[in-house]
């Protein structure tokens, strides 16, 4: 199989795991590229391998923004309970 299926089946793999927010981050980035898509009461749908370039890349930045996002909330979240048990002890 090529790199670039690979990659994009990497794609469909982490979407799979994002918040409904950042999912609608993704929905965004279909419209504003004008991809195309469908859309019914199961929610919405397009062809990763039919996405052009450009859309593909702009979807992998928005997911690696979100993987920093989370780890970043995960640290501060983790820092503030450190705080905390330091204030009770």
């Amino acid at each position: 199989m090529s790199d670039d299926y690979e990659k994009r089946k990497q794609l469909l793999e982490e979407i799979k795991l994002l918040t409904k927010i950042e999912q609608e981050g993704i929905f965004r980035i279909l419209k504003s590229t004008n991809s195309l898509y469908s859309e019914n009461s199961n929610g919405i749908f397009f062809d990763l391998l039919k996405l052009n370039t450009e859309t593909f890349d702009e979807m992998k930045q928005f997911l690696d923004f979100c993987k920093q996002n989370r780890q970043a909330f995960e640290d501060r979240e983790k820092e503030e309970r450190i705080a905390q048990e330091m204030l009770h002890n």
